[in-house]
């Protein structure tokens, strides 16, 4: 099991090294024009959270907090969504360990298997990272959701609309998985409550992992 794991690591952190200086999320067109204006380049098909702050009636207008062109905009957009990218990798690598160590003390006589002090140890760092894949996972995600609005979104199916339909499951179950962890620790029925933590862990790893691969072939 633990070589397997050390193979898994080593592709993570190769692969790692190989897209963090990728240009993920490029406004390729906005460079060839600089004089872009909000009514030529506000797509009506943004996503409604979107609307909420960068719409022309936006909170981040109203509060003069927007940058002063278009073209600044996108660039501001580009560095965040690269960001986000790349924070996502890091936590996917976390989330994938973390994932490991949970298979790990959930199995069947976990605490015989693996030996009361590796057992413990396992549980202490599951947890641990429960809190920094968490942390980490809404920096990224908030960089994706307060960013600029792209030039324009695709109304048809293609990778990234399947990666923000995505997005909406595993961004759902990494917001209640904390609710989750607090009622296994204080609730009544903690079985009930574990295996509905399980499966939904298991449910945001895929949705993650598959969510950031869609972004490689856009």
């Amino acid at each position: 099991m633990n070589n397997n794991l050390n193979k898994v690591l080593l592709i993570t952190f190769l692969f790692s090294l190989s897209t963090l200086n990728a240009d993920f999320f490029d406004e390729r067109d906005f460079l060839i024009n600089n004089q872009l204006t909000l009514e030529d380049s506000i797509p009506k098909n943004m996503p409604l959270i979107k609307k909420v702050f960068w719409d022309k009636d936006g909170l981040f207008r109203k509060w003069n907090i927007a940058p002063e062109s278009r073209y600044n905009e996108l660039e501001l957009r580009r560095n965040m969504m690269q960001w986000h990218q790349k924070i996502a990798l890091v936590n996917l690598a976390l989330m994938s360990y973390q994932y490991y160590l949970g298979k790990e003390i959930d199995q069947d006589r976990a605490p015989l298997v693996l030996g009361i002090d590796k057992y413990n140890d396992y549980k202490d760092r599951h947890k641990t990272l429960g809190y920094t894949t968490y942390t980490i996972y809404m920096t990224s995600a908030g960089l994706s959701i307060f960013s600029p609005p792209a030039l324009k979104y695709d109304k048809n199916l293609s990778p990234m609309k399947l990666h923000r339909y995505l997005a909406l499951v595993h961004f759902t179950g990494m917001f209640v998985q904390p609710w989750l962890g607090y009622q296994i620790a204080n609730g009544g029925d903690s079985d009930y409550y574990e295996n509905l933590h399980r499966k939904t862990g298991e449910i945001v790893f895929s949705s993650y992992l598959i969510s950031f691969l869609l972004t490689l072939l856009s």
